[in-house]
């Protein structure tokens, strides 16, 4: 029998909608909060299986009004699937939901034919069996449908959940670890409804041009919840799971952080900030001190794309509060972390070049520009009349034919065809790549299967502190240009192969992504 952990902190109460322009005062608010909830633990049972179940189901999110949504094991989301180095487990994932999908293990370096590509198609009705052999360091990863062209769609509805990869070296390190009282996760979405309470869900222009935008953020699938925790050091196992929208988080009392990992794993050390960007498809964990038991919020702030500072995104708005008021926490913040292998000094040459290209963008931004949305943004002021014509272009802009959509966007001048394979790497290598989006100024956080890699350099500089470890998201933006140092331990067929695209789930159903084989 699979087991699941009895710390499952459930939903509560109505949603409370953001409605200031500023954090809030967290040690005073006496508004009804919905509890964070905290996905339960799943672990293989003693037969090394585990069951995964994408179903149906409705949620409350606006009131008594009642969302169709999907999730895994439950109505939204997912449990947070625990894996040990070292490991071998057979997962089945039954479809459960009327569409087909696939089930994508996001981050895990495993062979193409368990990768959950969109080759691996689960109808209606079926399952689908793979074995999970786990040979990496300890991360924050996750786990989400992969089908072609409807990736974003799914997601939307919920399909979505953690991956947490534990070792012996992680364990032995004196850090937060006591799932839902000082090791807390976080999902991150933003999402939009429709009047009659559904998830608002176009791909017309705009969408494929600029992502999913919407105008309410949701933390494990719930508004401005809040968590007890214990008092002491809390980590925070961060996951933007929103389909396109990028984040600036801060601490609501501007307080440092650290963060202690990244996409693959463990920093060399703590890296002390006061604000994280972190685009789609990226995880970082970090630590906040809470000894003093004072109460705090997880903040978003205004980021530079346009679109995505309409209200409520265009000021300080509180995520989740958390409270460590509870029993002193035994966590504490190590000086050390993980011994990561140096970049070599001579690197070898670029063997792949991945530019992502916008075909039509222009059809996208052009009617935001004549609604007087990059007027408003250089105004610094929000415009309630602006405001509304761009709402009136996200929701009413007309759905593009399938024929238009998958045309949109590509990789390298060409749209993706799940006929086509676009390049071969070699297995065993150290490669080095360049990804770039020429003229464009659009955020494209680019996601490559089957590896964990290192960034060598962002736009001709060293990394970011936070991103000097592993990751296997490359963000590039403003004409900007990533190279990357990565290696493929597996092979990966013509019948199952890799794919790097866009995490902009947007874009990758419109053709931004290549598919490639590794021998």
């Amino acid at each position: 029998m699979v087991r699941l952990s009895r710390r499952t902190i459930l939903l509560a109460g109505s949603a409370w909608a953001f409605a200031g322009g500023g954090a809030c005062d967290v040690g005073t608010q006496t508004t009804a909060r919905p509890s964070l909830s905290i996905p339960p633990e799943l672990r293989a049972d003693a037969a090394g299986s585990i069951k995964l179940d994408a179903q149906a189901g409705t949620m409350r999110f606006l009131g008594d009004r009642e969302t169709a949504t999907y999730g895994v094991n439950g109505p939204y989301l997912g449990p947070a699937l625990r894996l040990r180095r070292g490991e071998t487990v057979t997962v089945q994932v039954t479809n459960s939901v009327p569409e087909n999908i696939t089930m994508h293990w996001h981050g895990l370096i495993i062979p193409g034919a368990a990768d959950g590509g969109p080759h691996q198609v689960i109808a209606p009705g079926k399952s689908w069996r793979t074995q999970l052999s786990i040979n990496q360091p300890a991360a924050t990863l996750w786990f989400h449908p992969h089908y072609y062209p409807s990736t974003a769609q799914v997601v939307i509805k919920g399909l979505a959940g953690l991956l947490i990869v534990d070792d012996e070296e992680a364990g032995r390190l004196p850090l937060p670890s006591r799932w839902g009282v000082d090791d807390i996760p976080l999902i991150i979405q933003d999402r939009r409804f429709t009047p009659d309470g559904q998830f608002f869900d176009r791909m017309n222009a705009i969408a494929v041009t600029n992502g999913y935008v919407g105008d309410i953020a949701l933390v494990n699938g719930a508004r401005y919840p809040e968590a007890r925790t214990a008092r002491g050091w809390i980590r925070l196992r961060i996951l933007n799971g929103s389909n396109a929208r990028g984040y600036k988080l801060r601490v609501s009392d501007n307080r440092s952080f650290y963060v202690i990992a990244s996409d693959g794993g463990l920093l060399a050390s703590p890296v002390e900030l006061k604000e994280l960007q972190i685009f789609a498809g990226e995880r970082f964990e970090m630590l906040v001190d809470g000894r003093d038991g004072r109460a705090f919020d997880v903040v978003a702030l205004p980021v530079a794309q346009g679109i995505m500072r309409l209200p409520p995104f265009d000021g300080p708005l509180p995520l989740v509060t958390i409270r460590p008021d509870g029993a002193d926490g035994a966590g504490r913040l190590p000086s050390s972390l993980a011994v990561l292998p140096a970049l070599p000094w001579r690197l070898p040459p670029v063997s792949q070049e991945l530019a992502m290209n916008m075909f039509h963008d222009m059809r996208g931004m052009m009617p935001l520009q004549q609604a007087g949305l990059p007027a408003m943004i250089q105004s610094g002021k929000t415009d309630p009349a602006v405001v509304a014509r761009v709402a009136d272009l996200i929701v009413g802009d007309s759905a593009l034919s399938q024929a238009e959509q998958l045309s949109s966007n590509g990789v390298n001048r060409k749209p993706f065809s799940l006929e086509r394979i676009d390049f071969t790497a070699a297995r065993d290598k150290d490669l080095r790549w360049r990804i770039s989006e020429g003229r464009d100024r659009m955020p494209h956080p680019v996601h490559i299967h089957g590896c964990q890699f290192r960034i060598i350099s962002r736009d001709g500089e060293p990394p970011e502190p936070e991103r000097a470890g592993w990751k296997d998201v490359a963000p590039i933006s403003n004409g900007g240009v990533t190279e990357i140092l990565l290696r493929f331990p597996y092979s990966a067929s013509r019948d199952d192969p890799y794919m790097a695209h866009c995490h902009i789930l947007e874009h990758e159903d419109s053709g931004m992504m290549a598919q490639f084989t590794v021998s």
